[in-house]
């Protein structure tokens, strides 16, 4: 294959125009579908209103490709369009439920999931091409999670159904099912015809897991049950299925994490074992005998995470993987796909491109491409004609002229470790006109915030804020730098996010005497810490669906069947709370309000299930108890974090002018101390 020459077809090709209208309100701030005049402030719905169009997917033919697109009153509905007549049929679940993840099971037949209040399933659905108005139900009874999806028979379908609605963990089993037939008895172990209402078994029921709680399943390349994993007591055990039963596997998943299926019977792939210095690194993994095999692929800088694997999209072979870097990265094996990759990058520099899928063929590929000041957008590749077609843009109402660079800074934090992270600047930030500077931890702790478009880090841009968005340590992809009791050494991340605050002061473009702190999650837990320990540094402090109190989450977790299996994790790392009390007390925010100067917002949704809102009411007692000015917004029928546009609107409208409120003056400059710290400003490339 020789490097291509790409050109752009018509824009016209695949617009969304030829999507179905839908019904028209003029006080509608969701219609408005291109970005509001340039001297005018960007709306804050503008940034967290549901994207008009997401995860699009080729049908093996070629000959249609399915998406989930924004649809009225804020909800989400599956769309297919036929690329040869250009028309779109839409399927809307109706009332307050959203169409949230879809597959094709083959040319014609598509299986798609439903959420309730975009929080809980509710039901697997089936429907064919031609057919959207008679689609019918296969389980609506239970939460229902797909595992795969066996080659030889498609229209086969492999569950793990779980028991209620409300994400309490009970397990009711995994089957097989003939998805032409649908489910009607309340223990899952039947299915009723469709058309004629006779009964038909189960195609195949799996034995039941031995020694922990289910944490998932895996299928081989053929779509067949292959794998499946186990918590007790904090600790995973790797389960094969063979002779249809289960036999537990002697690899540690400790040291060697599963990422996936491998092309062989009884391979995985797995990240490799630490080793001191070096990044973890992609291997393919004998889960018969245990042992690590061929090494797929190391980075010089990162470890392997974030992974996405890329298959053949007939023999189900690994093509490649896509992993986090500054920013998404994909790396390939076939010859072929990494030619491809070179030249769509040449026809969209500077920005991410990433390969979703192709047809059986081959020929038709759907790819993405993204950039810090762009939210995603689709494009058609036809490789014949070496031409793209633009799809969709997931935000047409985003100006990415008047969105802000992302760029990345490196620092020291006090014990000489590098750390890494990343700083955008207003509009006009300059060293003489210094911009007030929002910190922006991300939760996990063991997850990352990458490079990209992010509608938090945009929405406190055009509002004239900097935001400093910290990897501290535990955060994926750098672990192999720091010890590994630091992974969960609290205090020491939250001194990262203090030292990386220091570090961005010293680029001068930051007024340190306006600076808040806000988080989500965990994020939330370094928000309250930052109030607490480091008087003088913050002005103000936000919250979000936040951990305050360990010992709390603890119980919490001990008691609810869906947190059960974190419970001993937690354990494991942190200890018995009733026999380190003293630590438990130091690590928890909520024990040090009394040290709390600044004023604090709160917000928690009542149906959190991860971090319960027990947590935030705890909190707001303590900040009255104490006479802590604060703000709240205890917002019913959301979960950990708010999904809703209307309440996210509320949220970061409140946000808004609890920062202008306390940013807005300059306070008299606060004497700061602390080990020195080195930063270097780079840029956003890849």
């Amino acid at each position: 294959m020789n490097p291509w020459l790409w050109r752009a077809a018509p824009v016209v090709a695949l617009s969304l125009l030829a999507l179905p209208a839908l019904a028209k309100k003029k006080e509608n701030p969701l219609e408005r579908m291109t970005p509001v005049a340039a001297d005018q402030p960007i709306p804050a719905v503008d940034f967290f209103r549901p994207r008009l169009f997401t995860n699009p997917e080729l049908n093996p033919a070629g000959t249609h490709f399915a998406a989930i697109v924004s649809g009225e009153a804020d909800r989400l509905d599956l769309m297919a369009f036929d690329l040869a007549t250009k028309k779109a049929e839409r399927l809307t679940a109706g009332g307050n439920y959203d169409i949230n993840a879809y597959e094709w099971l083959n040319d014609k037949r598509l299986l798609f999931s439903i959420t309730q209040d975009k929080m809980y399933s509710t039901g697997l659905f089936a429907v064919e091409l031609g057919r959207f108005s008679q689609s019918y139900v296969l389980q609506r009874r239970n939460v229902v999670v797909p595992v795969g999806f066996p080659k030889e028979k498609p229209l086969h379908a492999i569950l793990w159904i779980k028991h209620s609605s409300q994400h309490d963990g009970g397990d009711g089993g995994v089957v097989k099912i003939d998805t032409r037939r649908s489910m009607d008895s309340k223990d899952g172990s039947l299915f009723m015809n469709g058309d004629d209402g006779l009964r038909a078994d189960i195609v195949e029921t799996y034995p039941d897991l031995k020694g922990g709680s289910a944490l998932g399943y895996i299928v081989d390349k053929q779509g067949e049950m292959a794998f499946a994993l186990t918590a007790k007591d904090g600790r995973a055990t790797l389960h094969r299925y063979v002779d249809s039963k289960w036999v537990q596997s002697p690899v540690d998943l400790d040291e060697m994490p599963v990422i996936g299926v491998g092309d062989e019977p009884g391979e995985l792939l797995t990240l490799g074992a630490r080793e001191e210095g070096k990044p973890r690194a992609l291997h393919r993994l004998n889960a018969v005998t245990g042992e690590r095999g061929e090494l797929l692929f190391q980075d010089e800088k990162y470890d392997f995470t974030g992974v996405r694997i890329y298959r053949h999209p007939v023999d189900n072979r690994i093509l490649g993987v896509q992993y986090q870097r500054k920013g998404p990265q994909s790396v390939w094996f076939d010859e072929g796909y990494e030619r491809i990759q070179g030249a769509l990058g040449k026809a969209f520099p500077g920005e991410v491109v990433r390969i979703l899928g192709s047809d059986r063929a081959e020929k038709q590929f759907f790819i993405s491409v993204s950039s810090d000041v762009r939210p995603e957008a689709y494009f058609h590749v036809k490789l014949e004609t070496k031409t793209f077609a633009p799809v969709a843009n997931v935000a047409p109402w985003i100006d990415p002229k008047r969105m802000r660079p992302m760029q990345m800074i490196t620092y020291k934090a006090r014990d000489g470790r590098e750390i890494e992270g990343y700083v955008t600047l207003p509009e006009g930030a300059s060293v003489e006109n210094k911009a007030p500077l929002v910190v922006l931890p991300h939760g996990g702790p063991w997850v990352r915030d990458n490079w990209g478009w992010d509608a938090e880090v945009q929405f406190l841009a055009s509002r004239g804020y900097a935001v400093f968005q910290p990897n501290y340590r535990g955060s994926t992809g750098y672990a192999w730098r720091f010890p590994e009791r630091d992974m969960w050494d609290f205090r020491k991340m939250h001194d990262d996010v203090t030292d990386g605050v220091k570090a961005v002061i010293k680029t001068r473009m930051i007024d340190a005497d306006r600076i808040a702190i806000m988080g989500g999650s965990f994020g939330g837990y370094l928000a309250l810490s930052g109030a607490a320990h480091e008087p003088g540094l913050y002005r103000c402090a936000i919250t979000v669906a936040g951990v305050f109190d360990w010992e709390r989450l603890m119980k919490d977790a001990r008691g609810s069947d869906y947190l059960r299996g974190r419970y001993g994790v937690f354990r494991r790392h942190l200890g018995d709370p009733a026999k380190r009390k003293e630590v438990f007390e130091e690590i928890s925010p909520i024990k040090h309000v009394d040290k709390v100067k600044i004023p604090v917002f709160v917000a928690h949704g009542t149906g959190d299930i991860v971090a319960s809102v027990g947590q935030s009411k705890a909190l707001i007692a303590e900040l009255k108890k104490y006479g802590v000015p604060h703000e709240k917004q205890i917002e019913r029928g959301e979960g950990h974090g708010f999904r809703k546009v209307d309440n996210q609107v509320e949220l970061y409208t409140a946000v808004e002018a609890f920062l202008a409120k306390h940013l807005a003056v300059r306070a008299e400059k606060a004497a700061g101390t602390g080990a020195a710290v080195t930063a270097e400003v780079g840029t956003g490339a890849l």
